[in-house]
C-alpha cells in the first residue's frame, strides 16, 4: 500500500517528473533538486484523499500501461520484445540546418515544426536547457520554429517534463508532447480520468530512453575542466552533428569540447534512477511516433550528418509521418526490421528480458513495485534461460535493499 507520496520515493520509484505537483499545487507538493542530482518531490502541506488518489493513478513511477491495439486490422505487427507498430525505417529532417543542430537527424524537431506551421497544435510541450543554468532542464513551450530549433537537444539529466501540464490543460490549448516513454505514460494515464487531454493533446513523441542519469556526470565534467556551475553559458551533450560533442562554454567565453564516445565510456559516474532500471516501456509503446538511434552497436563510429530511426506506433502517427514526406519536411530511407533494432539498441533488448525477474526480486524483500499491464514483461521472461532469470532476480534484491 502507498499511504504517503514519500513512499513512491522512498522505495525508489520516483522519476522526478513533476506530475504530482501540477495536480497538487506548489503550495502542496514541491519537486526540488536533491544533492545526488535527482529531482524528487517533497509534501510541504496537507493532501486530501481525492488529490492524493489521483496523483496514484497517474503517477508513470508506479503505474505502467501497454496500449491495447486490434491487431488484425490496419496492418498492425507485433514484435515481442518491441511491441506493436506500424513501420520502421531511416529518416531524418530535410531542412539541414535542423538535422545539423539536432541530437541525431532532427526528425521530432521536423515534427514539431510541421505541426505548428500547419496549425494542427498551438504549441509544443519539451524539455530544454535553462538559459540562467544550462546544465539543468526545464519544461517549456515553444509556439515558433525558431523556438524549437533553439530549444531542443538531448538532455542527459532530471527533467521536470510535467511540472505544469495541468496549466497547459487549463488554457485549452492544442499541444503535441515531446518526451521520454514514463513521460508518455503518464499522459496517457492521466488522460483515463482527465478528459481535457483527449481534447488537447494532439501527439504523443517520444525517444527509445537509455533512462534518467543524475547530474552526477555532468558535474564531472565541470570538475575535470575546472568549472564553476555559476560560470556556464552553454552545456549542450551533443548535436551540431551527429552525434557532436559534448560542449562547454563559460561566461568568459572560454570552450571545452569531449567526443561523445569518450564522455561516455566511464560510466562510473553515470547514475540512472534504480526506477529506470526497471523500466518495463523503455521504447515509448504508447507513443504515436518514437525516434531512435541507429549507431550499429550501439556505439556511433564518428560524426556524420545525422539519421534517425523512426517507429510509427499508431494510425494518426502514420497519417502524421506521411504528410511530412510528402511536404518535404522528412526524408524517408529505407524499412529495416525489429531485429535490426536488437543490434541498434541491444541494451533495450536485454532489459526488456529482464523486468519481469527484476520485479520478482523486488517484491520478494517486501519492496514496492509498478503496476505493469500489457507490456509482456511475463512472457519475454520465459524465453530466458535460467541462469539469466536468477541473475536479474538477485541483483534487483540487493540494488533495492
Amino acid at each position: 500500500m502507498i499511504n504517503k507520496l514519500s513512499d513512491i520515493v522512498e522505495n525508489k520509484l520516483c522519476l522526478g517528473c513533476g506530475l504530482c505537483q501540477s495536480i497538487a499545487g506548489k503550495d502542496k507538493i514541491k519537486v526540488t533538486m536533491t544533492k545526488k542530482g535527482s529531482l524528487e518531490p517533497r509534501q510541504i502541506n496537507y493532501i486530501n484523499k481525492k488529490t492524493f488518489n489521483k496523483i496514484l493513478s497517474t503517477c508513470p513511477g508506479i503505474l505502467i500501461r501497454g496500449p491495447k491495439t486490434n491487431l488484425k486490422n490496419n496492418n498492425f505487427k507485433e514484435d515481442l520484445i518491441w511491441g506493436k507498430y506500424l513501420d520502421l525505417f531511416y529518416s531524418y529532417s530535410k531542412n539541414p540546418l535542423i538535422r545539423y543542430t539536432s541530437s541525431t537527424g532532427g526528425v521530432l524537431n521536423a515534427i514539431a515544426i510541421y505541426l505548428l506551421k500547419s496549425k494542427q497544435v498551438d504549441c509544443i510541450i519539451h524539455t530544454a536547457a535553462s538559459k540562467n543554468r544550462p546544465m539543468r532542464n526545464i519544461f517549456k513551450i515553444s509556439y515558433t520554429k525558431k523556438e524549437i530549433i533553439d530549444g531542443t537537444s538531448s538532455r542527459y539529466g532530471p527533467s521536470p517534463t510535467l511540472e505544469k501540464i495541468n496549466d497547459i490543460l487549463n488554457k485549452n490549448i492544442n499541444f503535441a508532447y515531446i518526451g521520454k516513454p514514463c513521460d508518455i505514460s503518464a499522459i496517457k494515464n492521466l488522460e483515463k480520468i482527465d478528459s481535457r487531454v483527449k481534447k488537447n493533446c494532439k501527439f504523443l513523441l517520444s525517444i527509445v530512453c537509455g533512462g534518467i542519469p543524475s547530474l552526477t556526470k555532468s558535474k564531472e565534467a565541470l570538475k575535470k575542466n575546472k568549472i564553476k556551475e555559476k560560470d556556464l553559458s552553454l552545456f549542450r551533450y551533443r548535436g551540431h552533428g551527429n552525434p557532436g560533442d559534448l560542449t562547454i562554454e563559460t561566461k568568459n567565453n572560454k570552450r571545452f569540447l569531449e567526443g561523445y564516445n569518450e564522455f561516455w565510456e566511464d560510466e562510473n559516474n553515470w547514475q540512472v534512477l534504480e526506477r529506470c532500471k526497471i523500466c518495463p516501456d523503455a521504447i515509448g509503446e504508447s507513443a504515436d511516433i518514437v525516434a531512435l538511434d541507429v549507431w550499429p552497436n550501439a556505439i556511433p563510429s564518428g560524426n556524420d550528418k545525422g539519421f534517425n530511426g523512426i517507429i510509427v506506433r499508431t494510425l494518426k502517427g502514420k497519417k502524421l509521418v506521411n504528410k511530412l514526406i510528402k511536404d518535404n519536411y522528412l526524408f524517408k530511407g529505407k524499412k529495416f526490421s525489429c531485429r535490426d533494432m536488437d543490434f541498434f539498441q541491444p541494451h533495450q533488448v536485454n532489459k526488456k528480458k529482464s523486468i519481469y525477474y527484476r520485479i520478482q526480486g523486488i517484491k520478494s524483500i517486501n519492496k514496492l513495485v509498478p503496476k505493469i499491464y500489457d507490456l509482456r514483461i511475463k512472457k519475454i521472461s520465459k524465453k530466458n534461460k535460467k541462469e539469466f532469470n536468477k541473475k536479474e532476480f538477485l541483483g534487483a534484491q540487493k540494488r533495492f535493499l
